[in-house]
């Protein structure tokens, strides 16, 4: 359907993605010239009224939802042929897709996209209503680690047709609260047990429950323990991993209570993280000198000060200026111990304590040694991107240099992978599977479906080009999608002026002019078409090979009252205008 316009308003430029109920457009609204989401309900589905009957209550729904971390919805059809429905178009990786390629996260950023998580889920459940569907396929996050919602009431949706509903609930088993396999509605205890699930994968790269079937899995809901997060990565605080066990817990009422509990605890940890306070408490066995719990979120909860020691009489045989002298000696004494106490464990201990020595912006090999020879124990903790540091060399260290340590301590060390950002290299004419060991050499993402075009001297299953295209800076978490030749689809030759038609004796229609817009942004060079049957009858107005990497506006002239216009690009309608 790419090129398509539907409703005569949404033009649709990229298939984003295609799931279990729809097709995912990123479109031109054309009447408002702004980028959108366009999501096309797929077939058979799109005839199934009772389905889209539910739909349309959960978008009707969904308009009762404000919130920075919801995309907006701007209008839906459910009547058209597909039925759809429009939003907001934000650029961002799903969180599926990121835990993939780079988790385990820091503990920061897990907090960090958690956070938005929850203020989303706030939002939701503030309105009265659940998610019901929370898992990382639903998250999207952008830059910063900003986050936005997707997917809240689909649930319902996908019950609606029990083929469907088996295969969701086999994509979401390792996110389904223990009672929702029992056959519990989802509920707002349900999405925080989500939460649980999303935030200990994030930071062991695993889900907590986990089976080789969806059932096995839901067992392991139901009966399992809930796994130790610092087990499986000891640097989660303790904190942090209270937080997880009491959104994990199999009884609904053990859970925390509300959105707003479990975002204060998360906020906590994060200022907490920030500025370098202790993460020894936890949310859930926290106990006072009284035996109760602090609430959640009050992590600075103290025991009662005791009572100030009774205050003794004066003498009042004692002179006042005798009692300050002696008051005076003792003081003088009491330091005159302290500073003697401490010279002695300076020397005592001194030679066993040692500086972090400076390794930032060092090759691995010498922070290594220099760390070594300092008699302290090198450990790479994570490999990250740096825009200042080159690859293999360390950013980050951990105790922080100049600080002193006991020897034989261990130093964690952060080391570059280079720029997140890479120029795409050119990979046209070269075979597919040498294209992609070029790419994946680089560390990119390639998209294991393709595009399949026909190219006039590419041989086939060569590589035309790639989307983005050679040259362009891009992100190195932004996949990249291969354009393969088919072989021969159109000859070489100079494009020529085709004869025209002969012209029916009522030429002298009202004659009009069309703007054809043709967007080769991403794209490389392309053979473009463009025919019109007006009043004078079907002709081609333009064929030629055009360069990628812009837009162009073709005008077209045409003449009558009915006029249809077809673009065509490498032999294939891409686009029809009937006006």
């Amino acid at each position: 359907m790419t090129g398509n316009v539907l409703a005569a308003r949404y033009e649709l430029l990229e298939q984003l993605s295609e799931g279990l109920l729809f097709h995912v457009y990123r479109a031109r609204d054309l009447t408002r010239s702004r980028v959108v989401t366009l999501k096309a309900v797929r077939a058979p589905y799109a005839n199934n009224q009772s389905l889209l009957d539910t739909l349309q209550m959960v978008l009707d729904s969904r308009q009762r939802v404000r919130s920075p971390h919801l995309l907006e919805l701007y209008e839906s059809d459910l009547a058209a042929q597909p039925p759809f429905f429009v939003e907001e178009f934000v650029r961002g990786l799903d969180l599926q897709t990121r835990i993939r390629r780079t988790a385990p996260f820091t503990v920061p950023i897990a907090i960090e996209i958690m956070i938005g998580i929850v203020e989303g889920l706030q939002a939701i459940h503030s309105a009265g209503l659940t998610h019901g569907d929370l898992r990382p396929a639903n998250v999207l996050v952008g830059s910063e680690w900003h986050v936005w919602l997707t997917g809240m009431g689909m649930r319902g949706v996908y019950r609606a047709e029990p083929g469907l509903a088996a295969a969701h609930e086999a994509r979401a088993a390792a996110y389904t609260a223990p009672e929702l396999f029992r056959g519990a509605a989802p509920s707002v205890a349900s999405d925080i047990y989500a939460c649980g699930v999303m935030l200990f994968e994030m930071i062991t790269a695993a889900a907590p429950f986990a089976g080789e079937t969806p059932v096995l899995t839901a067992e392991a809901h139901l009966n399992d323990p809930i796994p130790s997060l610092r087990q499986r990565n000891p640097a989660a605080p303790r904190t942090v991993e209270g937080i997880v066990t009491k959104c994990l817990q199999k009884d609904p009422a053990q859970r925390y209570a509300t959105t707003l509990q479990l975002l204060n605890d998360l906020k906590a940890v994060r200022d907490a993280l920030r500025f370098g306070k202790s993460l020894g408490w936890s949310p859930i066995d926290l106990p006072d000198s009284a035996g109760a719990k602090p609430a959640s979120g009050d992590i600075f909860a103290r025991k009662p000060a005791p009572p100030p020691p009774p205050v003794e009489e004066e003498e009042d045989d004692i002179p006042k200026w005798l009692r300050t002298m002696i008051r005076l000696t003792g003081a003088l004494v009491a330091l005159g111990l302290v500073i003697g106490v401490a010279a002695w464990m300076a020397m005592r201990f001194a030679p066993e304590d040692r500086p972090v020595p400076q390794v930032v912006g060092k090759k691995l090999d010498e922070a290594n040694r220099i760390l070594r020879a300092a008699d302290l124990e090198p450990e790479v903790r994570m490999e990250g991107y740096s825009e200042q540091y080159p690859p293999g060399v360390v950013y980050s260290v951990s105790p922080p240099e100049g600080r002193v340590v006991r020897k034989g301590s261990k130093v964690f060390l952060w080391v570059s992978k280079g720029s997140r950002f890479v120029e795409v290299p050119n990979v046209n004419n070269m075979p597919e599977s040498r294209a992609r060991r070029e790419l994946e050499g680089m560390g990119l993402a390639v998209m294991d479906s393709v595009e399949e075009r026909k190219h006039a001297t590419v041989p086939l299953g060569h590589v035309i080009g790639t989307v983005p295209p050679a040259g362009a800076r891009i992100d190195r978490s932004r996949p990249i999608k291969l354009i393969v030749s088919i072989g021969s689809g159109y000859d070489a030759l100079p494009p020529t002026t085709p004869e025209p038609e002969p012209q029916p004796a009522h030429s002298d229609a009202p004659k009009r002019t069309f703007e054809v817009k043709i967007d080769l942004t991403d794209q490389p060079d392309r053979r473009i078409r463009i025919e019109v049957e007006d009043a004078l009858g079907k002709r081609v107005v333009l064929d030629e090979l055009r360069p990628g990497g812009q837009i162009y506006t073709v005008p077209v002239e045409a003449q009558g009252g009915s006029v249809k216009i077809r673009i065509f690009v490498d032999e294939q309608l891409v686009q029809e205008i009937v006006r």
